[in-house]
């Protein structure tokens, strides 16, 4: 438990994301050494990290998904039932990279000040709901899961097992390596989030900004754990949460937390994927399949 200079005590949630507080892997090995540490003062300033690369952009992703549509409506139609719109279902797409704005916690200093450690950005996208259009039916989700008996398309052909949603996942991975999957690969670098956090240049540079908190009044051990007080884990934009978001960015930037915790993860991120080149060669094959066949399918509409 940790104290806040003059008010209540408070537990620090493990991290920012579920995996940041889970202790990291393979205890003992080589630190790898760091590539240049930028200086980074707002989210513009952070380099992208190799992640990137393998997992799908948000224009990839948006064109995929709707692919994915088309060739899901092409195949309810053969069995005379509709599915869902292209609004639907891009309507929340998740970002598979990292966000420069979020992946370290708040570094943007007008951010913090107006809105504390919420993401406006999230809010924006809950309150506009789920975007209206058409509803499946339960006999329609059946012939798209493939769970419905004894159903034939209009040229008599019965429904395959696995239904429309086997027969789309395999027209989108033509051309791709079998069992390899660029939609998931994002996991495999968040295992590491923790792993950085006990890098020793890591620990170095958060006990100096937790030493610039204290004098400033609060007391934290890590950017995660301010991030993450239960105090603001609503959400809400309180007066507490805009001093400490402020005061934590301002600390951020004098110590160059960010800069540094960068580089450790950048440096990690090579290193495992350089432990694992066939099986990333085989994901940036994946990747380059997925996204020609989402031009193809997006081309032929």
């Amino acid at each position: 438990m940790r104290t806040r200079t003059g008010t209540v005590i408070i537990t620090a949630m493990a991290g920012a994301f579920a995996l940041a507080g889970c202790s990291g892997s393979g205890g003992g090995d080589e630190e790898p050494p760091l590539g240049q540490v930028p200086k980074v003062m707002r989210p513009a300033d952070v380099p992208a990290l190799p992640m990137n690369q393998y997992v799908l952009g948000e224009k990839e992703m948006r064109a995929y998904t709707q692919a994915q549509a088309v060739l899901s409506r092409r195949c309810m139609e053969r069995f005379g039932m509709s599915w869902l719109t292209d609004a639907q279902t891009t309507a929340d797409l998740p970002n598979l990279g990292a966000d420069p704005a979020r992946y370290f916690t708040i570094i943007d200093t007008e951010a913090a000040q107006l809105h504390g450690y919420a993401d406006p950005s999230a809010k924006d996208a809950k309150d506009k709901g789920t975007t209206p259009g058409y509803e499946p039916t339960a006999a329609e989700r059946a012939v798209y899961n493939g769970s419905a008996k004894g159903v034939t398309d209009t040229a008599g052909k019965p429904l395959r097992e696995g239904g429309c949603a086997a027969e789309v996942d395999e027209e989108m991975k033509k051309g791709g390596v079998h069992g390899v999957n660029p939609l998931t690969v994002g996991n495999e670098f968040y295992s590491l989030y923790a792993k950085v956090q006990q890098d020793s240049r890591v620990a170095e540079a958060f006990t100096k900004w937790s030493a610039c908190m204290k004098e400033k009044g609060f007391s934290y051990r890590t950017p995660l754990d301010a991030a993450n007080d239960t105090e603001w884990k609503s959400g809400a934009a309180t007066r507490a949460a805009i001093a400490v978001a402020t005061a934590d960015v301002a600390c951020k930037q004098q110590n160059n937390t960010v800069g540094i915790w960068y580089a450790a993860m950048e440096a990690h991120q090579k290193a495992y994927v350089d432990k694992k080149a066939e099986h990333f060669s085989e994901i940036l094959a994946n990747k380059k399949a997925l996204v020609e066949s989402s031009a193809r399918i997006m081309q032929g509409t």
